[in-house]
């Protein structure tokens, strides 16, 4: 009895059905290892500005030093203004003086004007009185752009920063007489130190697995534990050619900076292409 039971167990447990086997889908990628190169931290285009003066003279004043940081608008240098305001002053009172003659000429116009409804001004008095309101009015025009300029080269005396940043270096001093002929000449060179990206060279065999918007990270010599991480933002179209050897340079946009990058630091870029199906 013990043995059947047996038998009859043994041949449930071979006919019960097996468990189905789990299955996976397997897809091909191409694996792209890093892309690794030197590169350096550089201003971003517009964070580098020479500020100039448009007009000659002596410098009065220097309002700033090395290093000294900035605002858009705050005083750079002041040169001395004593003749150009008394160009303006003169360019004032030459407007005075034509808006009085126009007036003349308005009153004149409308006092003939009352005279000729009873016949006391004849046709060609009134012409000529038209004629003198038009050229009074020319004169007036023309001394109002004259005073206009003599104005803007008051201001002009003023150099004022255009940007934010800091005073990079400084190429004039108090009392230096400059000359603006052709060109502004430079008083400071300011930068944004803020406004950094990093460029890699990359060479040429590697520059095929590398595309706008792959990730980036980089290290300089003067922070080597901490990363800096970006993405590409834009591969040189033309080759850099240096000793023979053939790169292109490769744009990166950093994420954060922490205000310890420079300009022209010397970074060591690495390039995490993304994956991409064959």
């Amino acid at each position: 009895m013990r043995l059947a039971m047996v038998l009859v167990a043994a041949g449930c447990a071979q006919s019960a059905p097996a468990a189905p086997a789990a299955t996976a889908v397997v897809t091909s990628r191409e694996v792209t290892p890093r892309v690794v190169a030197t590169g350096s931290v550089r201003l971003v285009a517009g964070a580098r500005v020479d500020v100039g003066t448009r007009t000659s003279g002596v410098v009065r004043r220097l309002a700033v030093a090395q290093g000294t940081r900035v605002r858009r608008g705050d005083t750079i240098a002041a040169l001395d203004d004593r003749e150009a305001k008394a160009r303006l002053a003169s360019a004032e009172a030459r407007v005075a003086e034509l808006e009085a003659s126009r007036d003349a000429a308005d009153s004149d116009l409308a006092r003939l004007t009352a005279l000729r409804a009873i016949q006391g001004a004849s046709g060609q008095q009134l012409q000529a009185a038209a004629s003198a309101i038009a050229v009074a009015r020319a004169r007036v025009a023309a001394a109002t752009a004259d005073r206009d300029l003599a104005a803007l080269a008051v201001d002009y005396t003023v150099v004022r920063a255009p940007i934010d940043g800091v005073v990079a270096s400084i190429a004039t001093h108090e009392g230096e007489t400059v000359a603006a002929s052709l060109s502004a000449p430079t008083f400071v060179v300011l930068i944004d130190p803020f406004r950094l990206e990093c460029v890699a060279l990359v060479d040429e065999t590697d520059i095929g697995r590398v595309r706008v918007g792959d990730s980036a990270s980089f290290t300089v010599d003067a922070y080597a534990n901490h990363v800096f991480t970006g993405r590409v933002m834009r591969i040189a179209p033309d080759a850099t050619i240096i000793g023979g050897v053939v790169d292109y340079e490769v744009t990166v946009r950093i994420d954060k900076s922490a205000g310890l990058l420079r300009p022209q630091m010397t970074a060591t870029v690495t390039i995490a292409p993304t994956e991409r199906n064959p």
